[in-house]
């Protein structure tokens, strides 16, 4: 069957995807990932086809390199479709938000997910998802897979005629937020989002074109969020990029090693780290253990003095390739360097504080004013309460914590079995989850008794 993935021109998106693209492609079908071409915005990436060609696979650039509606200013009305407090705590008071992991699911979907979505999905609908759309009408697929932060995809499929599912990259704050919405009588922003381009196109907006026929869920049981959309459950087998194995890792380390790695996406536009960094090398710099730090110019600006004589800094290298050698990481609690840390049985130390993860803004008339109220991941408070929570590890705050606090804390986790323990466990609760191989059967079911009873538009 032929099997289009859509997705946000972004490598943090695309990464989750790549394993269950190759293992469609490994079972013989005709895969293809049509997205934007993306644009140099510092939340999109330009020459998307690249990092897509560099996973093996397919790419297909629909229209031209253009700037993102709302991120860019590039749509005429993008001050209407900011992230408000006003509209956000309107929407908390009548959902019956109180406690913290609803807030969370909450914060999720309308400060990162929504005006994503935005981003692509404005009212007046761009050229380059018409591109999409008319690319699906042309190559006909028999399954669209999407990501629920690219739901372009949803409006390509049901042009086609093809089945189409969702794959999660984090838990499901969408259709969580979706159905508190519905639930509560309140307008869905996420139905409103989507309604403009499904209006084009002749489709309705219901839970199908929301959330696809079903749902790839590859989140691990204890951190799925409460919804009501058919899902076919699965590993999260992390991709973290390609390149060429240094020396250095296939020496066996003398001392415990530890990676620090603290997000490869925000550090291409953001200088510094909050001071977390300098306090973090800090912590380490008298242990006897070898730092392996993928750190780059602009984290590193709040360490001018240079690293500990322990620490070793490289930009980049695969977490796939590194994490085996490692006794314990810190980590900022990303989705996918999480999952990385899962799957190869590493216990982590995951950077979070108490605040709110959060995002504001403004249009004035040098742009917009970004009101970022947060200094940490976006899935931190997540990641760091679950690890914690399975004894695989413990979470720091730099805003609390002082350097010594650090130190003892990691000396605990690189000491005590109880941690490696932990993250054994994790790591096997991992494995009772079907792989992307192991789940195609089930796609190629699925995609058969539902595009029985579609057609083209």
């Amino acid at each position: 069957m032929r099997v289009m993935i859509c997705v946000f021109p972004v490598p943090a998106h695309l990464m989750p995807l790549v394993p269950f693209a190759w293992a469609l492609q490994s079972a013989g079908h005709d895969v293809c990932v049509a997205s934007p071409p993306g644009y140099p915005s510092g939340v999109a990436v330009p020459d998307f086809a690249r990092v897509v060609n560099a996973a093996g696979l397919t790419a297909v650039p629909c229209g031209e390199p253009a700037p993102l509606s709302i991120h860019d200013m590039a749509y005429p009305g993008y001050a209407d479709l900011l992230p408000t407090r006003e509209e956000s705590e309107s929407y908390v008071d009548a959902l019956g938000i109180r406690d913290k992991k609803d807030r969370d699911a909450w914060d999720a979907f309308y400060h990162f997910a929504l005006l994503t979505i935005r981003d692509y999905h404005p009212p007046e609908p761009r050229p380059d998802i018409g591109a999409l759309v008319e690319f699906a009408r042309s190559w006909e697929p028999d399954l669209v897979l999407w990501e629920p932060w690219f739901p372009a995809g949803a409006i390509a499929a049901g042009v086609a005629g093809a089945a189409h599912a969702r794959i999660l990259i984090s838990p499901d704050s969408t259709a969580w937020a979706h159905e508190r919405c519905v639930a509560a009588g309140r307008t869905s922003l996420l139905a409103e989002a989507m309604r403009p381009l499904a209006e084009r196109y002749g489709l309705a907006v219901d839970d199908e074109l929301l959330f696809g026929d079903w749902t790839v869920d590859p989140n691990l049981p204890g951190l799925r969020l409460p919804t009501a959309v058919p899902t076919v459950p699965a590993r999260f087998v992390p991709y973290t990029g390609a390149a060429v194995r240094q020396e250095w890792l296939d020496t066996p380390p003398e001392r415990p090693r530890v990676a620090v790695s603290l997000g490869s996406s925000g550090r291409e536009f953001l200088k510094g780290d909050w001071g977390r960094t300098a306090k973090l090398m800090e912590a380490v710099a008298d242990l006897d253990i070898e730092v392996v730090a993928t750190l780059n110019a602009n984290q590193l600006e709040d360490v001018p003095d240079g690293v500990p004589a322990n620490v070793r800094v490289v930009e980049y290298v695969p977490l796939d390739q590194l994490l085996p050698s490692c006794a314990a990481t810190i980590n900022h609690g990303s989705y996918g360097t999480f999952m990385a840390s899962v799957a190869k049985r590493v216990p982590q130390l995951i950077c979070d504080t108490d605040e709110p993860a959060r995002l504001y803004g403004t249009a004035t008339d040098a742009g917009i004013d970004w009101e970022f109220q947060c200094e940490k991941a976006q899935y931190a408070s997540t990641t760091s309460a679950y690890v914690t929570e399975c004894g695989a590890g413990v979470r720091l705050n730099h805003q609390v914590q002082s350097p010594s606090e650090i130190r003892e804390l990691l000396g605990a986790v690189l000491e005590e079995t109880s941690y490696r323990e932990g993250a054994r466990s994790l790591h096997e609760e991992w494995l009772t989850l079907p792989s992307p191989a192991g789940i195609v059967p089930r796609l190629e079911e699925l995609t058969a008794l539902h595009r029985a009873g579609k057609a083209r538009n």
